[in-house]
């Protein structure tokens, strides 16, 4: 899900049912069974394979995620392993501040790394594969009692996850240009606190502007859906 999608970056807010974590699993090894078990009848060696790719997520990229990422193609493109680097940015202020009780809670911008491996299930980088993934995100948060200075947070969001997806080469200039949607389940570990002190939230839950706002606690440790949709090329 870093990641999942990362706000889809790494402060979920509500608690999942068992129901929605056993969703997406089931799917994955549903997934996973029909990827592995269909017949490589493709074993022509890739013509002028192109070894480099860059690419964003379109998902990330309207979240306001700046962000590429690299891939390097190997073993005649049976494999791949990729880099993605990007960053939501930082405001000199805090931002989004909400203020519960006598505290107030604000948000400055996070930046993040994922790395990747992917098996495909035949060579040329094409097709149906399976992905493992390991997300890490790093953003800044603080907190101020008032009438005092903010105090800036550190938090480390990690997140694992597995995912299928399959690759489209898109049929023009010498098809160098692809699309990449994928699916699977992944676990987000974000615990936001300063010692004793959880990074708080309001939240509007019942989308109702004439009642007033709940105070929640950011973070999550959970399994929950993972899915994206890049676009890049070949190079």
């Amino acid at each position: 899900m870093f990641w999942s999608i990362i706000y889809i970056f790494c402060i979920l807010k509500k608690e999942i049912g068992q129901v929605k974590i056993k969703i997406p699993i089931i799917t994955t090894f549903f997934l996973l069974a029909f990827v592995l078990g269909q017949n490589n009848t493709n074993k022509t060696m890739p013509v002028n394979l192109k070894t480099n790719t860059l690419g964003v997520s379109a998902l990330w990229a309207a979240f306001g995620f700046i962000h590429a990422e690299y891939g390097k193609i190997i073993e005649n493109g049976k494999k791949e392993y990729g880099i993605m680097l990007g960053t939501f940015g930082y405001e000199e202020s805090y931002d989004d501040v909400d203020i519960i009780e006598d505290y107030s809670y604000g948000f400055k911008g996070a930046s993040g790394l994922k790395a990747s491996y992917r098996i495909y299930r035949k060579e040329g980088a094409n097709g149906f594969f399976l992905q493992a993934e390991f997300g890490l995100l790093n953003y800044v948060w603080g907190h101020k009692k008032e009438n005092s200075d903010w105090t800036d947070v550190n938090t480390f969001v990690y997140n694992p996850s597995l995912v299928i997806g399959y690759k489209y080469k898109l049929p023009f200039l010498n098809k160098r240009f692809f699309i990449e949607p994928d699916f699977g389940v992944g676990y987000t570990h974000n615990d936001p606190k300063d010692g004793d002190i959880k990074y708080m939230g309001l939240d509007d839950d019942d989308d109702d502007e004439s009642t007033p706002d709940v105070p929640i606690e950011n973070g999550s440790k959970e399994f929950g859906p993972d899915f994206n949709l890049k676009i890049g090329f070949h190079f």
